[in-house]
Parts: structure tokens; sequence; C-alpha cells
């Protein structure tokens, strides 16, 4: 059991019902419930758990606050710098809309790279990646609009 999995797990299981809780524990393999008791008590112990809130956490579905995504010539200036393992992300994370405008403007080495980097990356995206990688192509994107403005 993986440790993100094991925290999903235990997140899950604190916010049931006391006996729904006790009777899944008890058919749990003991190694996971090993693992899983003290997690399980951490997430009682610092938190009232809202059933939407649960489900959101557990399925990722819940809606990052996305930066604004800069003009085109900005974002392909900024995506140019990045390997294009890194662009993948940034596209997939932060620029999702613009990708194909972005893959349009690459050379075909590099477009075929990208193409296969998104399509190997996982679904969903990580929520907070995805928040932090919009925040670092938003201020990339104002700091290099700074640097053309001031020539």
């Amino acid at each position: 059991m993986n440790e993100a999995g094991a925290r999903k797990a235990a997140l899950a299981i604190a916010a049931m019902h006391p006996a729904d809780r006790s009777w899944m524990l008890a058919r749990l393999p003991k190694a996971w419930k090993a693992t899983l008791d003290p997690l399980i008590r951490e997430a009682r112990r610092f938190t009232t758990i809202d059933a939407n809130l649960l489900q959101e956490a557990l399925d990722g579905s819940a809606n990052v606050p996305m930066a604004d995504v800069p003009p085109p010539a900005v974002l392909i200036a900024v995506l140019d710098g990045l390997s294009s393992h890194w662009a993948a992300r940034v596209l997939a994370a932060a620029a999702a809309d613009h990708a194909e405008i972005y893959l349009a403007a690459c050379g075909k080495l590099r477009s075929e790279a990208i193409r296969r980097e998104l399509e190997q990356l996982q679904r969903p995206f990580p929520r907070a990646l995805a928040a932090t990688m919009a925040r670092c192509l938003d201020e990339a994107g104002r700091a290099l609009a700074a640097r053309e403005v001031s020539r």
C-alpha cells in the first residue's frame, strides 16, 4: 500500500459511522490495519469530515483555482525554456486548452516528445501540483512580459 493510498483509505474509513468503521477494519489484512490505525486516529483527531469535501479529496474532483494563462506568444516563450518533460506537465496542469497552440508552434520532434509525455501523465493531474505549476507559469509569464517591456 503506497503512502497516498493509505492516507486516502484512512480518511475514508475515518469518515465512516463507528459501526461501519469497525466492520471495515475487521475485514482488512492485519498489515493494512496496522498501517491505517494511526492515520485514522490522526484524521479523527484533527478534523470534522464533510462528506462532500471527503469525496473531493478521494477522487480529485475539486476544481483547482487556475492562474490566467499568458498570451500565446508569452506561453510559447515560457514553454520553450522548459524540457519536453516539464513543458508537458505545465500544459497539462495549467494550460491544457492551449496545448494545441503550443504544439503547432513546436518543431516535429519536440511536439512528438511532448505528446508522448502528455499521454503518460496521471489522470486526474494532482491538484496541488497543478495549482503550483499554474502559479509558476503565471509568474514566468509576468517576468517575461516585464523583460520585454523594459527592452
